[in-house]
């Protein structure tokens, strides 16, 4: 099948493809999430029958970002990935953004006043073992910063900032899975782009598959626009 045969290559998918492609080639950046800091961190398993992580701590590289680029300490959605180093192959991309809490807060971006307050979720449920999965972040750090660059700076000159990962299902219950460690800002490294479609975990599959394919037509021409 030729690309453009493809359901999300129809008009929608050229047409919001076209449209973050303008974007990013407009600001010379993300189309969204533009403004961000990189980080080194550390991710250590506390379960792993769910999601296979690895078993040792491992090194990985995070970036927290602001979704829409919105000036100094104006509140934004705010985003948090993580790149977990080759697993079976090929690396995961862990993409979320503030939202709010229950079924229908979970799915939607919630602007935060603070890096450290309120919950990240990664909007789009995944499917694995016949469940629909969110992941779900929520700072363990009790220090607040404002939702700056400026501020996020501050808040790791003053010490290492934890984040505790669960998985969400569709009724709440809620697991503890992982726990993320950033340890300092990486100014020196390229910020490599996040993309959760290409490179999700094995056998966990972003849903609904209609929207997940716009998504990654809308990252397509974000990656080519700028």
């Amino acid at each position: 099948m030729a690309e453009d045969d493809t359901p999300q290559a129809g008009p929608a998918g050229r047409l919001l493809r076209a449209g973050f492609h303008a974007l990013a080639a407009l600001r010379g950046a993300r189309a969204f999430h533009p403004n961000g800091l990189l980080f080194n961190g550390e991710l250590q398993a506390l379960r792993r029958d769910e999601l296979a992580l690895p078993e040792e701590p491992v090194a990985v590289t995070v970036r927290m970002s602001k979704g829409a680029g919105l000036p100094g300490r104006v509140p934004d959605a705010l985003g948090l990935a993580v790149r977990i180093p080759a697993v079976g192959g090929h690396p995961w991309d862990l993409t979320l953004t503030t939202s709010g809490t229950g079924l229908v807060g979970r799915v939607l971006p919630r602007p935060a006043r603070a890096w450290t307050a309120g919950r990240y979720s990664t909007l789009l449920p995944y499917r694995t073992k016949g469940e629909l999965i969110w992941l779900s972040a929520r700072a363990e750090t009790p220090r607040h910063a404002e939702a700056s660059l400026d501020g996020l700076r501050r808040l790791m000159a003053e010490g290492p900032v934890t984040f505790l990962f669960e998985t969400v299902r569709a009724n709440g219950h809620r697991n503890p899975c992982a726990r993320l460690t950033l340890d300092e800002v990486d100014d020196d490294s390229p910020q490599p782009a996040f993309d959760p479609m290409l490179n999700s975990p094995p056998d966990w599959e972003l849903r609904p598959g209609w929207l997940t394919g716009l998504r990654e037509r809308a990252y397509e021409g974000s990656r080519k626009g700028r």
